[in-house]
Formats: C-alpha cells, structure tokens, sequence
C-alpha cells in the first residue's frame, strides 16, 4: 500500500506543472509532512490574489457592437454559461470545508479545510467577475446579481445547467448531511466542472480573445485560468488521498467525455474532446489508470 501510494504522489507531482516544477526544485521527500500539501496549496493561492473590480472592460464594451453577429452570440453563450456556474460553484464549496474535517487524510484535514476555505475565496472573486461581464459586456437585465444570473439561465446551455444547478447542488447537499463522501464532491467539482467544464470555456474564450479585441475579457479569463490550475491541483491531491476504487475511476473518466459536452456547439468539439483527454490523462499520471488517454 505505501508504494502504492509513492507511486500515486509522485504521478500527481507531474500532472500539474506548478509541483512539477516543485519537484526539480525541492524533491518528493517533503511529501511525508502532513502539513506540506497544504501549505503549499495556499502559498500558491496567496501568490495569485487579483481584483476583480480593477479589470478595464472599457475597450471591450467598444468592441462588442462591432463583433459579426454570430461570434457575439456564441461568446453569449459562453459567458452566459460562466454566470451562471461561477456562482455555483462559489456557493456550493461551502459543505466540504466541514466535511475534509470528518475525513482521514494522509494531510492534516483541519487545513485541508482551510485550503477549501481558500478556494471558496477565488470562487467568489470569479463570480464577482462574471456579474460584471454580464452587467457592463453583455448588459443583461437585472438591478441585482441574482436578477442577472436568472437572465443568464437564458442564455446559458442546457448542459451548464443541469451541471451546476441540478447535479452540484445535489452532490453539495448529500456532503452536508454525509448522504454523499468527500470523494464524490472532489471527483464532480475539482475533476469535471473545473478540470473538464470549466478548462474548455476557459480555452475557447482564450482563442475567441486571441485577437486583442476585448483586452479586458481575456484579462480576467487569463487570471481564471490560473487560479483553476492550483483549484484542479489541490481537487486531485483529495481524490488521491480519499483512495476511490478503480471502479470510480473509470467512471470518472467516462463522465469526463460527458461533461465536456455540457457546452454544446458554442465551444469546438476539438477542444471539447481536449478537455475530457486531458482529465484522463491526468488520472493515468496519478497511477489511477494503466493506459493514457487516446
């Protein structure tokens, strides 16, 4: 069991660039502190605080009317889409501060709790973002932040949805009475909204952003994106530690490929099919798979 692990610590250093580098940096026997991960999740966290009201979309609000109508309404949909789960996922965090306590980690579960709490942090910052996107860029109706995500319920597709309002909400309650493991949590939230869902809305706006006509769009998408690397990082440092069966890991990989889909057409299928790899692959440096995604 302990080299099983081993294994499992050292593939989950290489799936994620920043302890990746770590690794050539300070080596993998600090990994026997259990302090250390989560210390190093909120070092992480601390380095990349950033303001959402600071973000200029002056420029962007310019550039909107003048886009071709069919790029306007796919960007819609994506950004509707964000409204919407942004502020789920900042919501629905919450019962796994409580419920990594009840659990037994390899890490010292009161500051894993701390480190979810972190999370929670960015969540809301991204959330306040997306408010703003959809007030001042897409001037969705609504004098409130809840009038304006029942505006973006809209626009936002079907999958997003289900996704974010139907099923987390769900999984969220079942951690709060203990229906529902930390595993479950971890594997829907951390592995398939961000690291599926969220990692292919944030490329497509990236390449729709490429362009340099909405500086302040891909500004914060970038700070995003950044900020879901350490949220993936740290959900796939709890699915190690929770020890799933292989069982659950071949659904998790096969509910990957679903989850992308949560987009539709308004995100390319090739960077829909580029997510869900990118989960498997994940899974397989982690030592949960034998063979890599195709």
């Amino acid at each position: 069991m302990d080299a099983q692990k081993g294994g499992k610590i050292k593939g989950s250093t290489l799936a994620d660039p920043t302890l990746r580098d770590y690794k050539i940096v300070g080596g993998l026997e600090t990994f026997a502190n259990r302090s250390f991960w989560p210390a190093f999740f909120t070092k992480v966290a601390n380095r990349k605080q950033w303001d959402a009201a600071a973000i200029d979309f002056a420029p962007d609000v310019r550039a909107w009317a003048e886009l071709p109508d069919e790029r306007r309404d796919r960007l819609t949909t994506i950004l509707a889409g964000f409204r919407v789960a942004e502020d789920a996922v900042a919501e629905e965090i919450t019962p796994f501060v409580a419920a990594v306590r009840k659990e037994t980690l390899a890490s010292q579960e009161s500051l894993m709790a701390w480190t979810f709490s972190l999370q929670r942090r960015d969540e809301e910052r991204h959330a306040r973002l997306f408010d703003r996107i959809a007030a001042e860029l897409l001037q969705l109706p609504g004098e409130t932040p809840a009038e304006r995500r029942a505006a973006a319920r809209e626009y936002a597709p079907p999958g997003i949805l289900e996704l974010f309002e139907v099923q987390l909400p769900a999984v969220s309650a079942g951690i709060a009475t203990g229906e529902s493991r930390l595993l479950d949590g971890v594997s829907l939230y951390h592995m398939l909204l961000e690291g599926v869902v969220f990692n292919a809305g944030t490329q497509a706006l990236l390449d729709e952003t490429a362009d340099g006509a909405m500086p302040g769009l891909r500004e914060g998408v970038e700070r995003i994106e950044r900020d879901e690397r350490w949220h993936v990082g740290f959900g796939l440092r709890c699915l190690i530690e929770t020890e799933p069966s292989q069982e659950h890991i071949d659904e998790l990989v096969a509910r990957a490929w679903a989850a992308a889909e949560a987009w539709g057409d308004a995100i390319p299928a090739a960077t829909r099919e580029r997510s869900a790899r990118t989960c498997a692959h994940r899974l397989h440096v982690s030592g949960f798979t034998e063979t890599a995604a195709a």
